[in-house]
């Protein structure tokens, strides 16, 4: 018995790659504002400081994430 959205025609599954670019593309993103903030000198302090660089570290983490998940390849998430 077919599932409502394989009857539809939408049974694409998300590959490992494609996952990982996401997460990649997510985490530059994230890091470029939290380094924005303190060019543009947004907050009310100047300098980077402790909640920048564990977002910054968090990021790295992602990132390493996203490259694992873009070399394991085409296999299903």
């Amino acid at each position: 018995m077919a599932t409502a959205s394989q009857s539809r025609g939408l049974n694409h599954m998300v590959t490992k790659r494609q996952l990982g670019i996401v997460v990649v593309v997510a985490v530059l993103l994230l890091m470029l504002g939290i380094v924005a903030v303190d060019l543009f000198e947004a907050g009310k302090w100047g300098g980077f400081g402790p909640l920048q660089r564990i977002g910054v570290g968090l990021g790295v983490a992602g990132f390493a994430v996203g490259a694992i998940l873009i070399r394991i390849g085409d296999r299903p998430a």
